[in-house]
């Protein structure tokens, strides 16, 4: 029902009491009067109202500007970022929307405007919403892309229908299948296709048939049901029913609702089709159709076969003319060359080859049988050359020797040590052969040996007569002897026993 007219002495309580008002009252300012315009809606209304109506013009700038409005009038309205921001979904221009707030007159633009603290979708809108906010995460999911849609089978064994067994869907479905194909089988897997319940029975369908298509011979799958409201296929927009569908192993084709009905599972699916007959009529290859096409095939290939024979026997017909025309002149040509192989061939037949080998090799022993007789002749006297030229050589070689000899025993005469002994030198060393360059080498009751040129002294340091600087050793005169030392301890020899023999 609509709102009467605004009318100011209703909100003044009719004429007041008392004499009548002049008419002459002075002009109202422009702010004045947005002021009782105001003023008297505040009073006139309840201080929070719900409005329900479309959205238009929409403008989001921080604050909602936005427009509500149903068949016959337009309300202006604002929402604060502050509420704004708890409203918690999206709204767009031509959602059906309730709006909570006050009514009041905005005098800066001269606008009745609603100041919205709370902003709702109502019905359908609703749903709509929640559609299209799953549609945004499953497209984010690549549950929609075209590169995972699997390939419906052409002719499939086994189709599975998962439906409500008491609709009329299946019926249509079964009819139609039958009438095209009935070498397809049809299991039917019923399930609730509304309610809260739904969604739960579909999902676990689909799984199902996805885990045990082999054992069950499942080719594809049919997800369909009758047409209803948005409410009513809701079930078929639930995200449990879209994973089943996106995981499914199974070609899965969706037919929910009438044509102009979309829902998420058929988004999903590998094929949308507008009708459960459609959908049937998809997965059911026409047997007339595809006997109609065996015909064909079978035509076209008889054609093809006698044109392939015709082709045939003309490429036999050419190859058997032109082996008639060249056939000779191909063979004449392949005797003369067979002819001149032959001739080259002669020298290299292996009988000929030995023989003339046999007599190379007798001709070759015969060359080496004198050879080896005038070898033999020739070194006959031959040894006793050889045997002179040896005694010539060793002799050359001793008298060589002899020569080095007696140059090395006259260098070992210069430098024999004796030659300076004779001229009153002696060499003192102590009994293990080491020569004394110094009395800090011996002390007292050391034994010493003094070479002088015809003997050698023993003497022995004495402890008394020893001095710093010097020592002084009791002499013990011994000529030189050339007997053999006892075995049971030689001293070392001296350097002096090494020119005995140089006398």
């Amino acid at each position: 029902m609509s709102r009467l007219p605004f009318d100011p002495d209703r909100v003044r309580g009719g004429e007041p009491k008392g004499p009548k008002r002049s008419d002459k009252v002075p002009p109202l300012t422009v702010s004045q009067l947005a002021e009782l315009i105001n003023q008297a809606l505040i009073e006139s209304l309840p201080r929070k109202v719900s409005v329900v109506g479309e959205m238009s013009n929409l403008s989001r700038r921080g604050h909602w500007y936005f427009s509500l409005k149903d068949e016959t009038a337009v309300l202006k309205c604002v929402a604060w970022a502050s509420k704004a921001a708890r409203f918690g979904f999206d709204a767009r221009d031509g959602l059906s929307v309730v709006a909570k707030g006050a009514i009041q007159h905005y005098g800066p633009q001269g606008q009745t405007q609603l100041f919205v603290d709370s902003l709702e979708p109502v019905g359908a809108g609703a749903l709509e919403l929640r559609f299209r906010a799953l549609c945004e995460e499953l497209r984010a999911l690549r549950y929609f892309d075209i590169e995972t849609k699997k390939p419906i089978p052409t002719f499939p064994r086994r189709v599975a229908i998962i439906t409500s067994a008491k609709g009329a869907a299946l019926q249509d479905c079964i009819d139609t299948m039958r009438r095209r194909c009935r070498a397809v089988e049809i299991l039917v897997v019923d399930v609730r296709v509304q309610g809260a319940l739904a969604a739960g029975e579909i999902a676990k369908a689909i799984r199902h048939i996805s885990k045990h298509h082999v054992k069950l011979r499942i080719d594809a799958l049919l997800l369909t049901r009758g047409g209803g409201s948005i409410e009513d296929l809701w079930a078929f927009n639930e995200r449990v029913v879209a994973d089943a569908i996106h995981a499914c192993s199974v070609p899965t084709v969706a037919a929910i609702g009438h044509e102009t009905d979309t829902t998420i599972a058929e988004l999903v699916a590998d094929l949308r089709c507008a009708t459960p007959t459609q959908a049937a009529m998809r997965l059911a290859p026409d047997s007339r159709e595809l006997l109609m096409q065996i015909d064909q095939s079978a035509r076209r290939l008889a054609l093809q076969m006698h044109h392939r024979t015709r082709y045939a026997m003309q490429q036999l017909d050419g190859l058997r003319q032109s082996l008639d025309t060249t056939g000779r002149a191909t063979l004449q040509h392949r005797a003369t060359q067979l002819h001149h192989l032959a001739l080259r061939l002669g020298p290299l037949r292996p009988d000929r080859v030995i023989l003339e080998r046999g007599r190379r090799v007798s001709i070759d022993s015969l060359r080496l049988h004198r050879a080896a007789e005038q070898l033999i002749r020739d070194r006959r006297d031959e040894p006793l050359t050889l045997t002179s030229q040896l005694d010539r050589a060793m002799n050359r070689r001793a008298e060589s020797a002899t020569t080095r000899l007696d140059r090395a025993e006259a260098t070992l005469r210069s430098i024999d040590p004796r030659r300076v002994l004779k001229r009153g030198y002696s060499i003192t060393h102590q009994p293990d052969g080491s020569v004394v360059r110094s009395v800090s080498e011996v002390g007292p009751g050391t034994r010493l040996l003094t070479n002088v040129a015809d003997g050698t002294i023993a003497s022995e340091v004495d402890s008394s007569a020893a001095r710093k600087g010097r020592a002084a050793a009791t002499p013990k005169v011994r000529k030189r002897s050339n007997r053999p030392r006892s075995a049971a301890s030689p001293p070392s020899p001296s350097q002096m026993e090494l020119f005995d023999h140089l006398r």
